[in-house]
C-alpha cells in the first residue's frame, strides 16, 4: 500500500492494518476444511496457487435486509454453477471476541473444492489480506477482531475460488467495545 492511500485515510489506519494483518484467525475447523493456530495458515494436501485472470467474478448478494427474515446474516454469490454462502454472526462484532464465520461452496449442487482468503476494505479499498484456506464443501472459522479496528467502517471481503469461479462475498462490519 502506497503512502498516499494511509494519508488519505487518516493517521490511525496504519495501526488499524498492522492490527488486522497480526489478528489471530482460523482457531477452529469444523467439517472438512483446515485451519489455521496463532494466525498461521495450512491447507489440505495441496500449495496455494493464483487464480488465473480468465475467473469468472460475481458480485455477491446479501439477504440482510430482503424478505428472508430467517438468515439476516448469511452473504450469498454464484459464479457459473458455483454457489457460496457466507454465515457470519453479526454486522458488530465486539473486540477480542470470538466472530464465527462458516461457508458453504456448491458446484452444480454438490460439495465443492475451493479456497476462501479474507480481504478487509475501508472506503471501498482493499487496505489489508488475511488467511488461505482450502476445503471441499464446508469451513468454519473464527475471527478475533482487534481493538484498533473500533469505530472504522470496514468492509469484510471473502474470495471463494472453486475452479476457474471466484465469488466475493462483502459484508460490512463496524467493531464495538
Amino acid at each position: 500500500m502506497g503512502i498516499r492511500v494511509m494519508v488519505r485515510l487518516g493517521p490511525y489506519v496504519p495501526m488499524v492494518l498492522a492490527a488486522l494483518t497480526l489478528t489471530a484467525c482460523g482457531s477452529t475447523s469444523k467439517g472438512t476444511g483446515s485451519a489455521t493456530t496463532a494466525g498461521t495458515p495450512s491447507t489440505s494436501g495441496s500449495t496455494a496457487r493464483t487464480v488465473s485472470s480468465a475467473s469468472t467474478h460475481a458480485a455477491a448478494t446479501t439477504t440482510a435486509g430482503s424478505s428472508s427474515l430467517s438468515a439476516p446474516n448469511v452473504v450469498t454469490g454464484a459464479a457459473g454453477e458455483v454457489s457460496a454462502t457466507m454465515h457470519v454472526a453479526g454486522h458488530h462484532p465486539q473486540v477480542n471476541r470470538s466472530w464465527p464465520l462458516s461457508f458453504i461452496v456448491t458446484a452444480a449442487g454438490a460439495p465443492a473444492r475451493a479456497t476462501v482468503s479474507y480481504e478487509y476494505l475501508f472506503g471501498g479499498q482493499v487496505v489489508a489480506r488475511r488467511s488461505h484456506y482450502t476445503f471441499n464443501g464446508h469451513f468454519s472459522d473464527t475471527f478475533l477482531w482487534p481493538g484498533e479496528a473500533v469505530g472504522y467502517p470496514l468492509t469484510f471481503r471473502a474470495v471463494v475460488v472453486s475452479g476457474k469461479a471466484t465469488v466475493n462475498l462483502d459484508y460490512a462490519v463496524q467493531v464495538v467495545r
